[in-house]
């Protein structure tokens, strides 16, 4: 299996700095400055005004104003926590701006500098990748057999390259569209909320007029029957000595959770040819498997600049009185113990500026972890206004 290059490796090493650690301040004095960072935050970008003014019904003149900040954030992490000589303290944040979605031919920019940021400090949170793999179009059994070889090597070299930049892991994801709300209730697991989608789908495209398909191995040549160049469906292997072949296109889309556009999409077309047998299991020809290793190496790559971008976030899936679950777990490095922030992310940090919605953010505390959730209570903060679908945001200290 092809590794990935040097250039990666050494880029994974590259990590930011983080401000000093408070060890004296309490939960309650960390949640304070964790506030008053997230104000200073939406500080920094534009922020619009809108005032509105009404006559009550009993003539009193009223008045309503609204801060929006500019500021588009999607994660939050929080690096370290300072006290000045003041005794006042604050939190240092990293965040990560929401970016518009990455579409094009997997090759593309495959082997440019890096990332167009600079990864994020501290490994022990991953990113997890729920892999749900498709196919779309009329294969053969022999067809079919080199599409789940491709699978392996295309499946394997994105696993490792995740192992090796310790960004990502990808684990199977069961299919759960159609079930009813009962169904979902009855048969969902913490599998079913993982914070990404890696969907890939392998669609069939009609067989080329060329006289002979594209060999890359003079040593695989065969001969073509001139009926077979005609024929677009069903593909049957007309000439026994002919090895399968097949055209296809590889379709990568990475979707953040409860987003519609993808935040990555790859697309990429590859011709599979057999290797030049007629016994035991059809196995792809040994250029193609080699060509098959240097697609996934470049959507691994791709992948790589996409996801050394992106904060590790949470999601509250559950918030039942003081016990919350989020769709993070052991799986992804949370640990129990961990402390989290728990807070409005249609509000924060865009809206901070607005009276009462940085006070609504909680901080809580990993009691229970599973492989893919993690049940937490609440240390400090108004935790009966913590709802589903808030943003969970790591307040460990990033060394």
């Amino acid at each position: 299996m092809l590794r990935l290059p040097a250039l990666l490796i050494a880029l994974l090493l590259w990590t930011s700095g983080g401000g000093a650690w408070a060890q004296s301040l309490t939960l309650e004095e960390k949640l304070a400055a964790i506030r008053k960072s997230l104000v200073e935050t939406a500080l920094e970008g534009p922020t619009k005004v809108t005032s509105t003014q009404w006559i009550d019904a009993q003539g009193v003149l009223r008045e309503s104003s609204s801060f929006r900040s500019d500021v588009q954030v999607r994660g939050v992490r929080i690096v370290g926590y300072t006290t000045d000589s003041d005794g006042e303290s604050s939190a240092k944040l990293q965040w990560q701006e929401r970016n518009t979605p990455v579409a094009g031919k997997a090759a593309a920019d495959a082997n440019s500098a890096g990332p167009a940021c600079k990864p994020a400090s501290g490994k022990r949170l991953q990113h997890l990748l729920g892999l749900q793999w498709n196919t779309s179009g009329r294969f053969s059994a022999e067809e079919l057999n080199m599409l789940d070889e491709l699978r392996g090597h295309w499946t394997g070299q994105l696993r490792e390259a995740g192992e090796t930049a310790d960004i990502w892991r990808i684990t199977p994801k069961p299919r759960n569209a159609g079930r009813s709300a009962y169904e979902q209730a009855l048969l969902g697991a913490g599998i079913d909320d993982l914070p990404w989608l890696l969907d890939v789908t392998v669609v069939g495209l009609p067989r080329s007029n060329e006289p002979s398909p594209p060999w890359t191995n003079p040593g695989e040549r065969a001969p073509v029957l001139p009926e077979e160049a005609a024929r677009s469906s069903p593909r049957v292997n007309w000439a026994f000595n002919m090895p399968a072949m097949a055209r296809i296109e590889v379709q990568m889309r990475l979707y953040a959770r409860n987003q519609a556009k993808p935040t990555l999409q790859l697309s990429t077309p590859l011709t599979l040819i057999a290797q030049d047998s007629n016994w035991g299991i059809t196995q792809l020809s040994n250029s193609v498997r080699d060509q098959v290793l240097q697609m996934a190496q470049s959507n691994a790559m791709a992948l790589y600049k996409t996801m050394a971008c992106q904060t590790v976030v949470g999601e509250v899936t559950q918030a039942l009185g003081k016990q919350f679950r989020i769709n993070l777990g052991s799986a992804s490095g949370v640990r129990v113990g961990d402390t989290w922030v728990l807070a409005d992310a249609g509000k924060l940090p865009q809206r901070a500026l607005e009276p009462g919605n940085a006070a609504n953010t909680v901080m809580a505390k990993v009691q229970y972890v599973t492989e893919h959730y993690a049940q937490l209570t609440p240390v400090a903060g108004p935790a009966h206004n913590v709802q589903a679908r808030w943003a969970a945001w790591s307040a460990e200290d990033a060394h």
